[in-house]
């Protein structure tokens, strides 16, 4: 009896041993399990914000931007290759204005000429005058107003020349410059159009390469999600175990507590508890058989999927790469060339402003020109009415006069010379009147400012599109970051066999050494109610079928199964 006593006593203390591993194990479970929810959980929302930010980028990157942008670079290289032809036709004007300019230089110097020629005749007349006494000082008066009205007109006509010759610098300045704006063409075009449009095409299919990446990443994130979805609800084995510890622990308070079996004699008693220890040790097996097998599953594709979302890494080199090999560079070689076109086309536009200015200046010397002209001419008119009055006068006095005469007729002719010539001026001053004023063609500053808006606005565009991507690829990569780095975690935390397995194994083979295979049919009285609270409790079809195989033959209650219950789909866990 004293025997039977201490085998009681021995199996209660392996009940405490069991029960405390039981409870480490449960523990274990509920924390461990609910952490690795969480972390899954967490994958689920950064996945999903992930999904989101790259449909963004991807509806970014398909949009019109880059489309209207390609069209517009396109638009202003075809302009920035016509502006040769069109600068060729603004040069074409100015050296028609410098044309002009050199046929008045050399009517001005026939001008000189034809005035210096009525001066000696006029000083002639002034002298000859002087050796004739009949003449009178009267001659002398009229020969010195002759002379100071041909001396006028030299001064008008020294004043025209240089207005002339102003003139004439400012249009070979501007056309120099035109000159050195041509050489510039030369060598920037059609270099430059075709730099912008090369250029553009990289930076599209840069991003239509991002576009593709960054729908594979998507189309594998979403993948991502829907397994991480399977496995949250493959996390139910944590809960499936954690009751049925409950239950076989639920077992050994019955067994511990139960009045009919403390009635029992202790032989029979050792045998009840033998039999009831079996039992228990059997669900266990069942439960860590089932527990290390889905945890082993489910570790395993936790795993893989961590494996496989490190392609999600992509985006995070494409956006470490965009500052050598991708968007960064594309734009600055755009913004080279954009600068080299914009320094062409302010160059352009400051030319196309220093030929109208210099056309309006031609305008007006051309007509302030027109008036000294007028002027010479009034001179002109002037001296040839003097000779005629000279050769009246020496009518009138006889022979002596004659040479008076003579000369007066020279310098009637010479008026009539320069009347000629200042109607040839006239001439070339019209001529240059008419080029200055004409309407220019199209001379450039149209097209570059055209092509100057259209750089502008694309430019604009690309580095708009460009930032939003460059921006969009690094929020994606450091969610994306953030997943793989959340997945890497939760398989890790898989590894429960150190932190529940061995404590249920260790449990397992107390209860299995505290059980045997032992007759108890004589002992129903006392286990029959005990089986049938233990049954109750059972909420897994595997706990009924193992308690139904090791009472089977015994006088036992059927063993009612409660209703199953409801299925969680697995797309239902991530909403």
């Amino acid at each position: 009896m004293a025997h039977s006593s201490l085998a009681l006593s021995a199996s209660h203390a392996g009940d405490g041993d069991v029960q405390t591993r039981l409870e480490v194990a449960r523990g274990a479970i509920e924390g461990r399990f609910l952490e690795v929810g969480e972390v899954l959980s967490h994958v689920v929302d950064g996945t999903s914000a992930l999904i989101t930010a790259l449909d963004l980028m991807r509806e970014g990157l398909e949009g019109q931007e880059v489309a209207a942008a390609t069209r517009q670079l396109s638009q202003a290289s075809e302009q920035l290759r016509e502006l040769p032809a069109a600068l060729h036709a603004r040069r074409d004007r100015l050296g028609c204005l410098v044309s002009a300019g050199d046929a008045l230089t050399v009517c001005i110097e026939d001008m000189r000429q034809h005035l210096a020629y009525l001066r000696v005749f006029g000083v002639n007349i002034k002298i000859t005058s002087g050796g004739i006494a009949a003449a009178g000082p009267e001659f002398a008066i009229f020969a010195q107003e002759i002379c100071d009205c041909i001396e006028l007109g030299r001064t008008q006509l020294d004043t025209f020349r240089n207005d002339l010759s102003s003139m004439d610098g400012a249009l070979r300045a501007a056309l120099g410059h035109e000159d050195e704006l041509r050489r510039r063409c030369d060598g920037l075009l059609p270099a430059v159009p075709d730099a912008l449009v090369g250029q553009t095409a990289a930076i599209a299919d840069h991003q239509a390469k991002i576009a593709q990446i960054t729908a594979r990443v998507g189309e594998l994130v979403r993948d991502v999600r829907k397994k991480i979805g399977s496995a949250l609800a493959a996390l139910q084995i944590g809960d499936i175990t954690r009751q049925r510890i409950e239950h076989v622990q639920h077992g050994l308070a019955l067994l511990r507590n139960s009045a009919p079996a403390n009635a029992l004699p202790a032989e029979a008693r050792a045998r009840l508890d033998a039999f009831v220890h079996r039992l228990l040790a059997a669900q266990l097996h069942a439960t860590i058989d089932d527990f290390h097998r889905d945890v082993s599953r489910i570790g395993q594709s936790v795993g893989a999927i961590a494996g496989d979302a490190s392609e999600i890494l992509r985006l995070r080199d494409h956006a470490q790469g965009g500052s050598s090999n991708g968007e960064a560079s594309f734009l600055r070689g755009l913004e080279t060339s954009v600068g080299e076109a914009f320094a062409l086309v302010d160059d352009i536009e400051a030319g196309a402003r220093q030929a109208a200015d210099v056309s309006r200046s031609a305008a007006n010397s051309a007509r302030d020109l027109a008036a000294q002209i007028e002027a010479i001419q009034n001179m002109r008119a002037d001296v040839q009415m003097m000779a005629l009055n000279t050769t009246l006068k020496c009518s009138r006095i006889g022979e002596t006069g004659k040479p008076l005469g003579v000369i007066a007729v020279e310098l009637r002719a010479h008026a009539g010379h320069l009347e000629t010539s200042a109607a040839r001026t006239l001439t070339a001053l019209q001529s240059l009147s008419a080029s200055a004023d004409a309407e220019p063609q199209a001379d450039g500053q149209d097209g570059a400012t055209s092509a100057a808006l259209a750089l502008r606005d694309a430019v604009g565009r690309i580095r708009k599109t460009g930032d939003a991507v460059e921006g969009g690829l690094v929020d994606a990569a450091r969610q994306g970051d953030e997943v793989v780095d959340m997945l890497r975690r939760a398989a890790a935390r898989f590894d429960f066999q150190r932190q529940v397995g061995d404590h249920l194994d260790q449990a397992a083979a107390e209860l299995e050494s505290l059980s045997g295979d032992v007759r108890v049919d004589d002992l129903m009285g006392a286990l029959s109610p005990l089986l049938a609270d233990l049954a109750r409790s059972y909420t897994m079809a595997q706990e009924r079928e193992v308690h139904a195989a090791l009472t089977a033959g015994l006088d036992v209650a059927a063993i009612e199964a409660p209703a199953e219950a409801e299925t969680v789909e697995d797309d239902d866990l991530l909403f």
